[in-house]
């Protein structure tokens, strides 16, 4: 069932045959749980995951403290290959399913397949690049606003659906103690 890629890209561009045939014979579906740890997943892979529903956290340990980086929802991409890299004086990326989610593997002889084979690719490709970009400059610019409360109501704005995200790893991301957050929750729900 990976009709939720297939549905993505051809919201971007129009898809051959090919591509939809290839898509659907490589690719496949990996189930995670709700608080299940992907890192050994995804560092054991040489793909490229697509994840089409559920909500994952990107973070780090830095000192003892969870750092998290990143929360990716519906119709975001993980690669493999992230886990090539050290981050902060050499922390390793670890990722968290906060719900149970469905991701479409694509391996990377795949990608590549359709690179050679199917010319609409580098179009899809460029699309998908150019958002993952445009989501890194939204985040950098969040992490400098000074104002918390702003940087939790720009969030808010940003993502579709903050409730989901449990107020600890929320806090975490936004650079703020978890009373913080709660009280600028309590005091937005007012307003």
């Amino acid at each position: 069932m990976v009709t939720p890629f297939i549905s993505y890209c051809k919201a971007n561009h129009t898809l051959s045959p090919k591509f939809i045939k290839l898509i659907r014979s490589d690719a496949y579906i990996l189930e995670v749980s709700r608080h299940q740890d992907l890192t050994q997943i995804l560092q054991d892979t040489d793909s490229t995951f697509f994840l089409s529903s559920g909500l994952i956290r990107k973070y780090i340990e830095h000192q003892g403290k969870d750092i998290t980086l990143d929360f990716l929802s519906e119709d975001n991409l993980l690669d493999s290959d992230l886990f090539k890299y050290q981050y902060l004086e050499g922390q390793e990326l670890r990722l968290k399913a906060l719900e149970d989610s469905r991701l479409i593997v694509m391996p990377h002889a795949l990608i590549n397949k359709l690179l050679r084979h199917c010319p609409e690719s580098g179009f899809i490709l460029k699309t998908l690049m150019t958002r993952k970009i445009y989501q890194l400059n939204e985040q950098a610019a969040l992490s400098r606003i000074p104002d918390a409360s702003s940087r939790y109501q720009i969030f808010c704005s940003l993502f579709s659906n903050p409730k989901r995200i449990p107020g600890k790893y929320l806090a975490s991301y936004l650079g703020m103690r978890q009373e913080t957050l709660s009280r600028i929750k309590a005091s937005t729900e007012l307003n």
